[in-house]
């Protein structure tokens, strides 16, 4: 099990970082149009999948954060997702640190 200490002493996964530079940086419509981008461009149909279902989950998060009008620091949601990501692989989400 990944412990909330281990995730604060160490960086965020690069991929956490990059997706809290999305969420910090662009508005709802910004985002659908990436996640859009991601999905058009995946190397297989299971890929274009994985990046639908995530970009939905991050676009709940994006409107979510709009709507209370609270904007997380960008390297707080990069620990929070970083978290993330590791209790997924853990779980069979695929490979990770």
């Amino acid at each position: 099990m990944v412990s909330d200490m281990a995730v604060a002493d160490s960086p965020p996964d690069p991929m956490a970082a990059q997706m809290a530079r999305l969420l910090s940086a662009s508005d709802t419509a910004e985002l659908g149009e990436i996640v859009r981008r991601w999905v058009l461009e995946a190397p297989d149909p299971r890929t274009a999948h994985q990046y639908e279902v995530f970009g939905a989950k991050l676009l709940e998060l994006r409107r979510a954060m709009e709507e209370s009008g609270v904007v997380p620091p960008e390297a707080e949601l990069a620990q929070t997702l970083t978290l993330m990501l590791r209790l997924a692989a853990q779980s069979g989400g695929g490979p990770m640190r």
